[in-house]
C-alpha cells in the first residue's frame, strides 16, 4: 500500500500514519522540553550503583524454569553465542563431535565456582539438563520448555559427567548441538538451588558476575557483584533494574537521572530513537538482532484456509513504508523466514512484491469473506513496537484489498489462539538459541505444539523432510542449501510471512561506558563502567 492510500483509513482524508505520528512527535517535543533541565548525569553510576530499566520484568521468580532473565546475569549458560550468532564459549571451553554425529563432549571451564562458593562439576550440569527434561513442557515469559526437549538437545538418550568433561548422547545425529543449547537451554546453576520437584528452593545459584539480592514483581530488581565469580569482577558492585513497560515513562526516567540506560527488547520505541539520539548528554547504540515481526495465518479454518487469500494478504504489505516510517527506520523489510542475522542460512533470492492490484484479484477469483478478518495483536507487545499502528495499516490494506478487517489486541494472545477467534496474528519471535531449527521445529512442523494448537494448520511433508535432513546434515554447504529450500518453500506456502527485520536501540548516559546489547538481547553487565 503506498503512503497516498491511507488517506482512505480516516475521517478527516489526513494519511493515517501522519496522524499517528503528529501526536508522537509532539509527545516527544514536550518531553524533550519538560526534561531540559534534567541532568543525564549518572551519579548513581560514579557511587558504585547502575540503575538501568527495561520494558518487561526479567524476573520471573521461582515457578520459571530461569528463575531470571539471562541478561541479569545471576547464572551463565554452558555455551552462548558471538555477535554471528556462532557458538563461543561460556562454562564450557571447548566441545567436539563423534563422527557419526550421536556424541557431543563438553569440557567444562576449570576453576568456576556457583555465588554459594561450591564448585561447577560436570555431575552438576548433569543435574541441570536432566532437570529441565523432567520439568518440560514448561512455559515461560522467556523461552518456554517444549516437551521432550528435542528443539534443544535433539532425541537425547543420555548426558552423563566424565571427569571434567559432559557427554551428550543421542539417539539420532545432531548437526550442531551446541548452537541448540546455547543461552536459555544451557543453564547452569547449583544443584543446591532446587527442590526434588525441579522447583527453586530459594534464590537462584548461579555463576555469573552478580547476584540476586531482592526482587519485587514488577517493580524492580536488586544484584550485587558475586565474590566468587571467575572472570574479572565487575565495575560496579550493585544493579538496579527498574521494570517501566510505558515508554514514555522510560525516557523520562532517563532523562531526569533517575536511571542511567534503557536495556532490553523494545527499549526504545522506533519513533524515540531519534529525538533521544539528538540529545547529546546520551548516547543511542543499534545493532543488528534476531527479532522479526511475523503475521501468522490461522489456516486451520476460514478465509486462509485457501492459499490465495494468504497469498492475498502478503501482496498488499507495503514492507519499505513499514520499516522506513512506523518503525522509523529502525527495521528493515522482511524477505526471507530467515533474518540476515543468521548469516548465510537466510536465503538472499526470496523476494516479498508489494502488488495490491494483484491482490484485490485474487480476492475476486476466491470472493469476498462472509465476516471481517480479525488481526489479533499483543497489547503487551503493543507497549514495546507500534503494533496498534501497524495493524491499523493492515487493516486497511486489506479493506482496499477486498478483505474487510478488525484489529483485536488482548493480554492473552494464547488463550485466543488456541480458542481459535483470530485469523492473522501479529507478533515478533526470536530464538533462545543460535540455531535456526528452533524456529522452524518449534513453530511449523507439522506434530509441533504452536502449529497444532494456535491454529496454524501447516501440514507439509516436505517442509518436515527438509528440516529434519537439515538437523542431522554435518555438511554446512549441504544445511545451508536445506535451509534455503525450506524458505523458499514457505514463501510459496505462507503459514508465517515475514513483515520487518528488527534492529537493537539501546540507549545510556554518557558517563557510562562499555553499554552494548547483542543480537539477543543480552547485555554484559560486567563490563559497563564510570566513563572516566
Amino acid at each position: 500500500m503506498s503512503v497516498s492510500s491511507f488517506a482512505s483509513a480516516g475521517r478527516s482524508g489526513t494519511p493515517w500514519w501522519r496522524r499517528c505520528a503528529i501526536p508522537l512527535v509532539a509527545g516527544l517535543i514536550g518531553l524533550l522540553s519538560a526534561c531540559a533541565g534534567g541532568s543525564g548525569d549518572s551519579a548513581q553510576a560514579r557511587s558504585g550503583q547502575l540503575t538501568l530499566a527495561a520494558p518487561r520484568d526479567l524476573f520471573a521468580g521461582p515457578d520459571d524454569p530461569y528463575f531470571t532473565h539471562q541478561a541479569l546475569q545471576v547464572w551463565e549458560p554452558l555455551v552462548t553465542l558471538d555477535a554471528e550468532l556462532k557458538p563461543s564459549p561460556a562454562l564450557a571451553t571447548t566441545w567436539k563431535r563423534s563422527a557419526d554425529g550421536r556424541v557431543w563432549t563438553f569440557q567444562l571451564r576449570g576453576g568456576v565456582r556457583f555465588s554459594d562458593g561450591s564448585p561447577l562439576t560436570a555431575e552438576a550440569v548433569v543435574v541441570n539438563i536432566e532437570r529441565f527434561r523432567r520439568i518440560a513442557p514448561k512455559q515461560s515469559p522467556f523461552f518456554s520448555l517444549d516437551a521432550g526437549m528435542e528443539s534443544a538437545y535433539g532425541r537425547l538418550k543420555e548426558v552423563r559427567a566424565d571427569g571434567g568433561a559432559v557427554v551428550f548422547e543421542l539417539a539420532d545425529p545432531v548437526a550442531d548441538l551446541p548452537a541448540r543449547l546455547a543461552n536459555f537451554f544451557s543453564m547452569i546453576q547449583a544443584p543446591s538451588a532446587f527442590d526434588a520437584a525441579g522447583r527453586f528452593a530459594g534464590k537462584p545459584v548461579g555463576t555469573g558476575p552478580y547476584m540476586l539480592v531482592s526482587s519485587s514483581k514488577g517493580q524492580r530488581v536488586e544484584l550485587i557483584a558475586n565474590p566468587h565469580y571467575w572472570g574479572k569482577r565487575p565495575a560496579l558492585g550493585k544493579v538496579v533494574v527498574r521494570t517501566i513497560p510505558d515508554a514514555n515513562a522510560r525516557v523520562a526516567a532517563l532523562r531526569a537521572g533517575e536511571v542511567d540506560a534503557l536495556i532490553d527488547k523494545g527499549a526504545l520505541l522506533t519513533g524515540q530513537v531519534g529525538a533521544v539520539a539528538a540529545d547529546r548528554r546520551f548516547r543511542v547504540t543499534r545493532t543488528p538482532s534476531v527479532l522479526t515481526h511475523y503475521l501468522t495465518f490461522n489456516s486451520s479454518r476460514g478465509p486462509f484456509a485457501d492459499p490465495r487469500l494468504r497469498e492475498a494478504v502478503d501482496l498488499t504489505i507495503d514492507r519499505t513504508m513499514i520499516a522506513k516510517r512506523l518503525l522509523a527506520g529502525t527495521a528493515t523489510p522482511g524477505a526471507s523466514f530467515l533474518s540476515p542475522v543468521f548469516g548465510d542460512l537466510a536465503d538472499p533470492n526470496v523476494r516479498t512484491p508489494y502488488d495490491p492490484e494483484r491482490a484485490r484479484r485474487l480476492v475476486s477469483e476466491v470472493g469476498r469473506p462472509s465476516r471481517p478478518i480479525t488481526i489479533l495483536i499483543s497489547s503487551a507487545e503493543a507497549g514495546q513496537f507500534p503494533y496498534t499502528d501497524i495493524a491499523e495499516v493492515l487493516r486497511s490494506a486489506l479493506d482496499q484489498a477486498g478483505l474487510p478487517a478488525r484489529v483485536s489486541a488482548v493480554e492473552a494472545t494464547k488463550t485466543t489462539m488456541e480458542s481459535g477467534d483470530y485469523d492473522i496474528f501479529l507478533s515478533a519471535y526470536s530464538v533462545p538459541n543460535g540455531d535456526a531449527d528452533y524456529l522452524f521445529r518449534r513453530f511449523l512442523r507439522s506434530d509441533a505444539e504452536w502449529n497444532r494448537q494456535r491454529g496454524l494448520g501447516y501440514d507439509s511433508e516436505e517442509f518436515d523432510r527438509l528440516i529434519d535432513r537439515a538437523a542431522v546434515s554435518t555438511d554446512t554447504t549441504e544445511r545451508r542449501d536445506l535451509y534455503r529450500k525450506v524458505q523458499r518453500l514457505l514463501a510459496t506456502d505462507r503459514p508465517m510471512i515475514p513483515v520487518a527485520y528488527q534492529d537493537n536501540p539501546v540507549v545510556a548516559s554518557n558517563a557510562l561506558t562499555g553499554l552494548t546489547q547483542d543480537a539477543c538481547y543480552l547485555v554484559d553487565l560486567a563490563k559497563i563502567a564510570p566513563a572516566s
